[in-house]
């Protein structure tokens, strides 16, 4: 039986399920307004069913618009995502804005738990004279990161399997930049979040395990004035702080989000 757009429209119980609706018919299917709000009442494909019918169906599982998609506006670009990575969030664009807007000389960057590439592609494609890494022990998502390092095509972005900085040589980068696990097991919005890989998401110690780890292993790879960028919990910036400051970091301060949550750290490592 052929189905009419109007009838899958019908079936859409919330103002955010319609709008992600009218989102995925314009990517997926390449509807425009006419087709959507003026020819709502024409007979659809077996093809065109059959994508709905799939985005009504992932979405009653509760999977992310990105995920279904396979795509991720971040930075002004489209990164390929899967349920292997994390989905980029808005938040994080304010770590590569810091950087973008701070820095200008040639340096030699790391983006250390690179997931999807986001963070690392977009400081490479805006800063053509950096030398830009991205480490990740996981190959899942080193293999994503590859695909968007080969859609994006940035010339001065290197791929590379560690745990954290562990393969790193003494005094290698100017600046390393990371946003790791920083949620607690125990974390109540774990609930939301089941489709995204709950290793990228959980650290530790109440979420500091991975933080911790990073900052002792920088002060061993930074060179001297080298600058160490985190983005963590948004409660989370006085322990932060505390474990910036017991490995010899000094000038450090913090980026507040939209909300004007403390969610970034940054401090100058000083051998």
């Amino acid at each position: 039986m052929n189905y009419k757009l109007s009838y899958y429209q019908e079936k859409l119980d919330s103002e955010t399920l319609k709008n992600e609706f009218i989102f995925y018919l314009k990517e997926k299917l390449f509807f425009n307004d006419k087709d959507i709000y003026l020819n709502k009442d024409r007979e659809l494909s077996v093809e065109e069913q059959n994508l709905i019918q799939d985005f009504i169906e992932k979405k009653k599982e509760g999977t992310p618009l990105d995920y279904i998609l396979n795509s991720s506006k971040f930075y002004k670009n489209d990164f390929y995502v899967d349920s292997r990575v994390l989905i980029p969030r808005p938040e994080t664009e304010m770590l590569v804005d810091y950087i973008n807007n701070n820095f200008s000389s040639s340096l030699k960057v790391l983006d250390a738990g690179t997931g999807c590439g986001c963070i690392g592609i977009s400081i490479a494609l805006k800063n053509p004279n950096f030398d830009v890494y991205g480490s990740d022990y996981s190959t899942d998502s080193l293999d994503v990161a590859a695909i968007n390092k080969k859609t994006l095509d940035p010339k001065n972005f290197s791929l590379i399997h560690a745990n954290w900085l562990s393969c790193f040589e003494k005094n290698s980068f100017d600046l390393i930049v990371s946003n790791p696990p920083y949620i607690s097991d125990q974390d109540p919005h774990l609930s939301n979040l089941m489709h995204e890989p709950n290793k990228a998401l959980v650290a530790s110690d109440d979420g500091l395990g991975d933080i911790k780890l990073i900052v002792d292993q920088s002060t061993k790879v930074l060179k001297n004035d080298g600058i160490l960028i985190l983005e963590h919990g948004y409660d989370q910036q006085n322990e932060v702080t505390d474990i910036f400051k017991s490995n010899h970091f000094s000038n450090i301060s913090t980026l507040k989000d939209f909300q004007s949550h403390p969610r970034i750290t940054l401090g100058i490592f000083k051998s």
